[in-house]
């Protein structure tokens, strides 16, 4: 069963907030590519990527508009029909639909000459079309006014039970979610597309639906979670504001109404008056925003802030956050190619460099070069997680395989997740939902960069449809079972610095070493010699930040296994963890990997420590390349006896990260289990019965904004959803 789609916007905000770099120079020396993967050519490049919205396509048009031969007609019974599937699952979610959609009018509002110079114009038209007019169908009009909006077709954890192709999907699954007063990040998102769709193309209904979506919006300021709760719910953060800025910003260019561009101001200076801090994604529109306001305005220097701030200058891949990695790559890059149309800065040689990465020109941290875009070089990823493509009929067909069947078909122009790790850490394994989901708006970024380095370079060329494969008037070409792919880590010994010197404990309860510190992979490395916990002392934490975390990496018994581990500051900048190391012990080395934050954190010592004396041995050295495989992370931390209501990852604290960890656990336990001592403290929402579930981690959030305060636990759980109103 595919995980809830959490996605970035709580994975990825748990584990990295904007990493300050140097500003980008005015010319970033470009990354020499070879011919091992996808090369420059970007316009079979744009080509490719667009055909992954009609393996994606949903109704009854399918057969008309769709590009892909084996797909056809399906969920013919929805309450609203039309749209898109969100991911390799066929929910229709609403947030990342209507990001997708505006992003993709944004990519042909900026280049446009790469679609009429390709002749995708005309494509592209059929697919925002395709979006708009499920949009418009999900909206009821009163007027001019919305009177009731369906955000959602789909149940989420219904549909992750079924693994199949969407024509045979049983319509029961498919539940409407419609609101009245609610869904404001969703109504802006929409609004945001139909007016970008105006402005390309023209149609006057979609101009109508995006005024009447963007007061509904900007009327009601809330959010709908029944539905999008634990898979796209931006009210973790809080932002419905981005949306609206975002939608604002396309109205003001559709009428030149200065109230939308009053209203674009407002937002853009006290939401975001000390600057752009994320990549476009479909929780942060905030880049777009600023990018269209400084088209207007002049004034970028929010927009190159931030992408000073997230490239650098740097050859190396950028990595933003760990779950699709690529798509924040991609759309990074989409932005700086925008600003640089605009004369903002030259990035034109920063993306090329960084499309090297995903087309597989190169490898990412020394790694095996892989393109990230499915279909498109000899090199890309052939197993991403995708129901319609894979050819398997039933979950039960699917368990156990990291391949597609021999029933399976190519998907074309898909951007898979792509490296979890600046390493190039990366598993083409059609279980691998961090490594290879696929998804709308993964691949919303990368056509927009794909349009805008073929507008810069003019490189590539467009084929003949007839030789791609499952394209209709082309071959359906099966694609057999594919071993899962991993790329190992740096085979460096493991070079030790110090002797190993044993002392006793403050404490008297057990003997401590401290461990030597070498390098594994790029990683700090000890030797675990057996011990039962390993305490590490790090320095270089900022002092105003918090919510750190990072991961234990180590060769055990399934495998490569990283164990997730959280921890605070005391303020000077520094912090101990204490790591359990139950299933490291017998490990050779064990990597401290530190996700947040990353830039600037040293580790200063780690001491062993023996539930009883024992005599530690020599330290090993090892040159072997252990294997990249998924393993639940273990408990890294030792139960209290009492319960601290909130403090879900047992750090002392009760914060977001709680509630984050919570969802995580909701979402995925295998994957993202809480201790018992976390179990207890986590059941907030007296709901008559025990157990951990979404309304508690809604519950910590509502601590976090200050709505209530821990000592209100346990809430009762109509006090929750009477403060959620």
């Amino acid at each position: 069963m595919n995980i809830n789609k959490i996605k970035a916007g709580i994975i990825g905000g748990a584990m990295t907030v904007a990493t300050v770099l140097g500003p980008f120079s005015a010319a970033v020396p470009s990354i020499t590519a070879d011919a091992a993967g996808g090369g420059d050519d970007y316009a079979r490049l744009l080509q490719y990527s667009l055909y992954f919205y009609d393996a994606n396509m949903c109704g009854d048009k399918v057969d008309e508009r769709g590009g892909m031969s084996w797909r056809s007609d399906c969920h013919t019974q929805d309450a609203v029909l039309g749209g898109f599937h969100d991911a390799g699952d066929h929910v229709k979610f609403g947030l990342p639909g209507g990001y997708a959609a505006s992003v993709l009018g944004w990519s042909y509002y900026e280049f446009k000459d790469a679609y009429t110079g390709t002749g995708l114009d005309s494509h592209l038209k059929t697919l925002t079309d395709h979006f708009c007019e499920f949009f418009r169908a999900s909206t009821t009009l009163s007027g001019d006014s919305v009177s009731s909006f369906v955000y959602q077709v789909g149940d989420g954890d219904a549909d992750h039970g079924y693994w199949g192709p969407p024509e045979k999907q049983d319509a029961s699954s498919r539940k409407i979610f419609s609101t009245t007063n609610s869904a404001s990040d969703i109504a802006a998102e929409y609004a945001a597309a139909l007016a970008a769709n105006y402005v390309n193309f023209g149609n006057a209904d979609d101009l109508k639906y995006a005024k009447a979506l963007f007061n509904f919006s900007t009327k009601n300021n809330s959010f709908a979670a029944e539905g999008t709760s634990g898979f796209y719910y931006d009210a973790q953060w809080a932002s419905y504001k981005d949306d609206q800025a975002w939608a604002a910003a396309w109205l003001y260019l559709a009428t030149k109404d200065n109230t939308y561009k009053s209203f674009l101001d407002g937002v853009m200076s006290s939401e975001f008056q000390w600057g752009i801090y994320n990549c476009m994604g479909w929780n942060n529109a905030e880049m777009g925003a600023a990018c269209l306001q400084a088209e207007i305005e002049g004034d970028w220097s929010k927009v190159t802030d931030c992408i000073g701030r997230k490239g650098g200058g740097s050859n190396s891949y950028f990595f933003d956050q760990k779950w699709g990695s690529a798509r924040y790559n991609c759309s990074a890059q989409m932005a700086a190619l925008v600003a640089s149309k605009h004369n903002a800065g030259n990035y034109y040689d920063w993306a090329k460099g960084q499309m090297d990465y995903i087309l597989g020109n190169k490898g990412v941290g020394g790694a095996s070069a892989v393109c990230f875009v499915t279909g498109f070089a000899d090199n890309s990823a052939k197993n991403a997680h995708h129901r319609a493509a894979s050819g398997y009929q039933s979950a039960q067909e699917m368990s156990g395989q990291t391949g597609y069947s021999s029933n399976g078909h190519v998907l074309i122009g898909a951007l898979v997740g792509g490296p979890t790790s600046e390493n190039g850490e990366y598993n083409d394994s059609i279980q691998d939902y961090t490594a290879n989901e696929v998804a709308l708006d993964y691949n919303a970024g990368l056509v927009g960069a794909a349009a805008g380095l073929y507008s810069k370079y003019k490189t590539g060329k467009v084929v003949d449809s007839s030789t791609i494969p499952g394209v209709k008037g082309g071959t359906v070409i099966v694609d057999p079972t594919q071993p899962a792919v991993t790329t190992a880590k740096s085979d460096d010994p493991i070079v030790t610095t110090q002797a190993p010197v044993t002392t006793k404990a403050p404490d008297g309860t057990g003997q401590r070493v401290e461990a030597a510190i070498g390098t594994d992979g790029g990683y700090p490395s000890f030797d675990p010699k057996g011990a039962d916990y390993a305490e590490v002392v790090l320095s270089g934490l900022p002092s105003n930040q918090s919510g750190f975390n990072g991961g234990l990496g180590y060769t055990g018994a399934s495998g490569w296994t990283t164990d997730r581990f959280e921890f605070s500051s005391d303020g000077s900048g520094k912090a101990t963890v204490k790591l359990d190391l139950a299933d490291a012990k017998n490990a050779n080395s064990a990597q401290i990997q530190i996700w947040w934050p990353q830039e600037g954190t040293k580790v200063d010592s780690v001491t062993l420590i023996y539930n009883s004396a024992v005599t530690p041995t020599t330290p090993v050295v090892t040159t072997a390349a252990p294997v990249v495989t998924t393993a639940a992370p273990k408990p890294t931390s030792i139960p209290d006896v009492t319960v601290n209501f909130g403090d879900a990852n047992c750090n002392g604290e009760v914060n977001l990260s709680d509630a984050v960890a919570i969802l995580q656990y909701v979402a995925l336990p295998a994957k993202y289990p809480l201790t018992a001592q976390g179990l207890l403290n986590a059941d907030v929402v007296d709901n008559g019965t025990s157990g951990v579930n979404g309304t508690d981690g809604l519950a910590i959030q509502m601590v976090d904004a200050k709505l209530i305060s821990t000592s209100e636990f346990p809430i009762t759980n109509s006090r929750l959803q009477e403060l959620a109103k």
